[in-house]
């Protein structure tokens, strides 16, 4: 029953998204980007309620949606200056709370976390989209993502041996990651012939690759976090896939990895 909500809601959203995604000016794939951040960063905090902290909610989702924003402004040049401002916005507010004692640098550390873990990366989406071929890097970035995502579950559940993380996430083996590999790197051959056809073959292997490591570990850093909050899922909102955060959280650390290694790649432009 589980996988037949998992397949419904893929078939209800994919198809938009993906229209979206190709034809969205950047103003208002910076709104979806926002939106994503927005709840994801409620899932964030929601999670850590169990904690008992006052942590900083409001100036973590002001900085969170201040890096996605410089990112649209002013790309490369504002990123790192805003970054530096949160950092410093967020220290100076926990340093306000009233009577926290002891729970002050714990505070300081979940909500600079969440925003480095979600704002920060998912910022990096805008700089993607804003390159001149924008769309389809992103395309090719959910592409990767998603099929890898998938062939790491379907081959761990039928061929998985070798546990990866157990105290982690049990469910994750060393044979699904090797699958969920070789699944984004013949997406990325594939998916470039469609978007990106200035890239060469060993260009797709190595982008397809690190694209699908990257997302691997940002799906375990997710894992570790629910797992230390005691929960399955960040939240509910999307049938059969849990929250937004359960969603995105492969993009996490994907799309910072993408935007780097086209800066470390000798890549020619479209």
């Amino acid at each position: 029953m589980e996988q037949v909500k998992r397949i419904a809601s893929a078939l209800v959203i994919l198809p938009p998204l993906v229209w979206f995604l190709w034809y969205a000016s950047p103003g208002l794939f910076l709104i979806l980007v926002l939106a994503l951040i927005g709840l994801s960063l409620h899932e964030y905090f929601h999670l850590l309620q169990h904690i008992r902290l006052s942590l900083c909610t409001s100036v973590a989702f002001l900085a969170a949606f201040a890096l996605a924003s410089a990112a649209y402004l002013g790309g490369w040049r504002w990123l790192p200056i805003v970054l530096f401002l949160s950092m410093v916005a967020l220290t100076i507010s926990v340093m306000v709370l009233p009577a926290r004692g002891s729970h002050v640098f714990p505070t300081l550390v979940y909500s600079i976390f969440g925003v480095l873990f979600i704002g920060w990366n998912l910022s990096h989406l805008i700089l993607l989209r804003l390159l001149p071929a924008g769309p389809s890097y992103i395309l090719f970035l959910c592409a990767v993502v998603w099929v890898g995502d998938s062939a790491a579950m379907y081959v761990g559940k039928s061929l998985g041996r070798y546990k990866m993380a157990p105290a982690i996430s049990p469910g994750k083996t060393w044979e699904g990651a090797l699958g969920g590999a070789v699944g984004g790197v013949l997406t990325a051959v594939w998916g470039a012939g469609f978007w990106l056809p200035h890239l060469v073959l060993w260009q797709c292997v190595m982008l397809g690759l690190c694209i699908s490591l990257a997302a691997q570990m940002s799906d375990l850093g997710e894992s570790m976090l629910k797992r230390y909050a005691g929960v399955k899922d960040s939240g509910g909102l999307i049938p059969g896939h849990g929250g937004i955060l359960d969603r995105i959280d492969s993009m996490l650390f994907a799309a910072p990895t993408l935007v780097y290694a086209l800066l470390l790649l000798p890549v020619p432009s479209p």
